[in-house]
């Protein structure tokens, strides 16, 4: 059998199947860009939920040593004083069921603003505390010390 110039004693090539290491190569880079996109937008939003969580927390905080004031005519110590399960046994029904948690895992701690303005020091007879600020220990950026006053 002798071949005509057209024909070779090779096999026909099956169609290849797959993707080439540029188109490879641009996918990977493309999803690379959205992700350097993507995931700094994710992280902030965690962020700012948990900051914005520790600011409610903190008002309901607020509201509830302005509770404990009204009904037991004493400025509370500690967080815990006010809850129901550590409440000391002369307060008045506690405006808290359970200590509230911070979103950033730090306490929460209550300081003595006096009448000068002054907020952590120890009251005198000259000077009498006549307000809690609720505080987390500037635990995260922005350093925002949230002294919320009772007057």
């Amino acid at each position: 059998m002798q071949l005509n110039r057209w024909q070779s004693n090779s096999r026909p090539t099956a169609p290849t199947r797959g993707f080439t290491l540029v188109e490879l190569l641009v996918v990977i880079l493309i999803i690379a860009a959205l992700m350097l996109i993507a995931v700094p937008r994710y992280f902030h939003a965690i962020y700012t939920s948990r900051v914005r969580g520790c600011q409610s927390q903190i008002a309901i905080t607020n509201t509830a040593t302005q509770v404990f004031f009204s009904k037991n005519k004493v400025w509370p110590t500690t967080v815990e004083e006010m809850c129901e399960s550590t409440a000391p046994a002369w307060v008045a029904s506690p405006p808290l069921g359970e200590v509230p948690l911070c979103p950033f895992g730090v306490p929460y701690r209550l300081t003595p603003v006096l009448q000068d303005g002054t907020v952590g020091a120890i009251p005198t007879p000259d000077n009498p505390q006549v307000g809690v600020a609720v505080d987390a220990d500037d635990h995260f950026e922005g350093s925002w010390k949230t002294a919320l006053e009772h007057r």
